[in-house]
């Protein structure tokens, strides 16, 4: 499935150019020219990554970042944060704190900032991948769940579903980018599927809470309180 990066920069022209290199290297791009409207990008169809200019009229990086982490423990998804000269330390402490998983000066060697982004990507859906929310724990490569150490009886497809918003805890995900990552497909004759997905999920789990939906958008998953 081809990774969608959502490039964010003020300076049009600058964005252009990244967004360009990035089609090059085989990306779906799509572009925002204000932190607000990179939160609002975000939100509705969530990105495979992100790469944020540090300094914009409407808001600075950190505050993107926690736009976007919305009370959640972590992004959900890698961010690089572009600058235009070689950034403070406290900046990037800054950063880091909040969820930024790389820092990169503009103008950077292109293949560099290619091989730093592919890397973020892999880092974050690699390792051994084993993701921990709350009582619940979710393992990729083992393809299996657990709650409170139960194992969740799940078929592939919900197992995945599950995967995807337990990734990107406290953000909404829609309906769309589900069929995207997990069935491979944006066609909206199959959304059906992905509610019964959700269904077999919240029955696995049987408990509330841990799945919310999202109004003519999707779903949202939370550690329940």
């Amino acid at each position: 499935m081809t990774a969608t990066v959502l490039v964010v920069d003020d300076e049009p022209r600058a964005a252009q150019v990244t967004a360009e290199l990035l089609r090059r290297a085989g990306f779906l791009v799509e572009v925002a020219v204000s932190g607000q409207e990179a939160v609002t990008r975000a939100a509705a169809r969530p990105p495979d990554a992100m790469l944020l200019d540090f300094d914009m009229p409407d808001m600075d990086a950190p505050e993107v970042l926690d736009q976007l982490r919305r009370g959640g423990e972590r992004l959900p998804f890698p961010v690089l944060i572009l600058t235009g000269a070689r950034p403070a330390s406290g900046d990037q402490v800054m950063g880091l704190e909040r969820g930024a998983t790389d820092y990169l000066l503009k103008g950077v060697d292109r293949q560099v900032l290619l091989a730093r982004l592919k890397s973020a990507m892999r880092d974050w859906r690699g390792g051994p991948g084993l993701l921990v929310r709350g009582r619940l724990r979710v393992d990729p490569e083992a393809r299996l769940a657990l709650l409170d150490g139960r194992p969740l009886r799940l078929q592939p497809k919900p197992f995945w579903v599950l995967h995807q918003l337990a990734l990107r805890e406290g953000a909404a995900v829609s309906r769309e980018e589900l069929l995207r990552q997990v069935w491979g497909t944006s066609y909206r004759g199959f959304e059906h599927t992905v509610s019964q997905a959700v269904y077999a999920v919240r029955k696995a789990l049987g408990e509330d809470g841990w799945i919310d939906a999202v109004p003519g958008h999707g779903y949202r998953f939370r550690v329940p309180d």
